[in-house]
């Protein structure tokens, strides 16, 4: 349970995951407010911002580890 609680703060810290809620947000609230969406919708759409950026996070934490370097 330790791990998980380490891996939300770790994603709730990254400035860039923290940007794309805020636009999300304020894109769901525009169009919440113009057009009648379930909340169904707005969590999916939460969860696939979510998800993409858990991708993005493991793909630049690959990228960022050099090949051949062997840390000792």
């Amino acid at each position: 349970m330790r791990k998980v609680f380490e891996a939300l703060w770790t994603y709730l810290k990254d400035w860039r995951n923290l940007l794309s809620h805020a636009i999300v947000g304020v894109l769901i609230l525009v169009v919440g407010l113009s057009l009648p969406i379930l909340p169904v919708y707005r969590f999916g759409i939460l969860l696939l911002i979510v998800a993409l950026n858990i991708f993005r996070m493991r793909l630049s934490k690959k990228k960022s580890v050099s090949p051949g370097i062997i840390s000792e």
